[in-house]
């Protein structure tokens, strides 16, 4: 079992390389080559930085708001030192970057009237009245996916049980709320807990397990086919393994993965065009035109509800900030399962976004893998706005 690894804030992307990106809000966000530009061009941005940062693989994308409006290019080996070359149709492990599925899922049950964001947990679990602790009683479902219901950060494993991941959610929620909160209520606190916790409630309300209903509302309407839970490796299947920087050298690690019970909090993986075609439907929501779920419900996750740091917030599933290359408000999150690591930041008032994920994490201070993809990130945002 490996220890989960705690968030970490997208930092700004380094000025120097936006120095090229930074337009006025006025100016248009497409390049000369097209929305997405040119695939020999991205693929040339990937390998580079890749090389770069030595990471064993690495992959981008930009993204626009349009079915199919993607360009998708990858580098390195899918194992160090001398693995297979990764493929554009790989899978990649998404970490904490899966928290804003969880949270569109939220907003479809929110939207079919089954559940409400004000849901309390009292009203969601009346079994657990005795031993559910004062405090919890009035936490929400909103509050849960925004980090401020004051739940621990990640569950104590001795109280984890059950053979399914819908029973592990009852028993890590049933322990949560009777243990002394780790931070004040309505304060932004990140946790992992919370999303275990509302996936419980939303299973209650949706009368089928949370990884059916992602599947039949989110994944099967957006054409998200390779989707699944659990390392990308799973099985021995030939995919990428996820790496960790040990002793000056990449050591790979088969099979590495936080717990089964993670699945709604970050234990998913995909490829990168499925992961850009829920980016896709998130500008989407933002642009007021989305497909699987109303604009109301779905702007509900993409708005401020509680305050991170000066003028950014946290809604649901997103760090919610303003970046000037973006033309104002930027949405922005990370995720990482200590051995593969994912960034994605999205410019909805200009219509696009970049995807950046490695195989790879570095846990030290001044972490490559981290810092590869801000480079990743912030070179593709400036390609995307000047074509160069």
């Amino acid at each position: 079992m490996t220890k989960p690894a705690p968030f970490r804030w997208p930092r700004s992307i380094v000025p120097s390389l936006l120095a090229a990106a930074a337009f006025t809000a006025g100016c248009t966000s497409r390049g000369p080559l097209g929305p997405e530009g040119d695939p020999a061009d991205v693929q040339a941005i990937v390998d580079s930085i890749r090389a770069a940062f030595d990471l064993p693989a690495l992959g981008g994308a930009i993204v626009t708001a349009d079915d199919g409006a993607y360009v998708i290019a990858v580098s390195g080996v899918r194992r160090v030192p001398d693995g297979a070359a990764v493929t554009v149709h790989d899978l990649w492990h998404l970490g904490s970057n899966f928290k804003a599925f969880t949270a569109m899922l939220a907003a479809t049950a929110v939207d079919r009237g089954e559940i409400e964001w004000t849901t309390t947990l009292a009203e969601a679990f009346p079994e657990l009245e005795p031993t559910m602790l004062e405090t919890y009683r009035g936490v929400t479902l909103r509050d849960l996916l925004a980090h401020r219901a004051g739940v621990p950060a990640n569950p104590d494993w001795q109280f984890v049980s059950g053979q399914t991941r819908a029973e592990q959610r009852l028993s890590v929620t049933a322990w949560a709320t009777s243990v002394p909160p780790a931070s004040a209520y309505g304060t932004y606190s990140y946790t992992n807990t919370g999303y275990m916790i509302a996936a419980a409630m939303l299973e209650r309300a949706m009368g089928e397990t949370f990884e059916s209903a992602m599947a039949s509302r989110i994944f099967a309407p957006l054409g998200i086919t390779d989707a699944g839970y659990g390392p990308q490796d799973a099985g021995g299947a030939a995919q990428p393994l996820g790496h960790q920087w040990q002793g000056g050298q990449w050591v790979a690690r088969a099979g590495l993965d936080n717990p089964p019970v993670f699945a709604s909090a970050g234990g998913a993986h995909m490829s990168i065009g499925s992961w850009a075609r829920f980016i896709q439907e998130v500008l989407r929501v933002e642009a007021g035109k989305p497909k699987v779920v109303s604009s109301k419900e779905g702007r509900a996750t993409t708005s401020a509800v509680v305050p991170i740091s000066g003028a950014d917030s946290y809604g649901m599933g997103w760090v919610i900030t303003s970046r000037s290359w973006a033309g104002g408000k930027t949405l922005t999150h990370n995720g990482t399962n200590t051995a593969n690591s994912s960034v994605t930041w999205l410019a909805p008032e200009r219509g696009f976004a970049v995807l950046a994920v490695t195989n790879a994490h570095d846990a030290s201070q001044n972490s490559r893998t981290w810092q590869a993809l801000d480079a990743l990130s912030a070179r593709l945002i400036a390609y995307h706005q000047t074509g160069r």
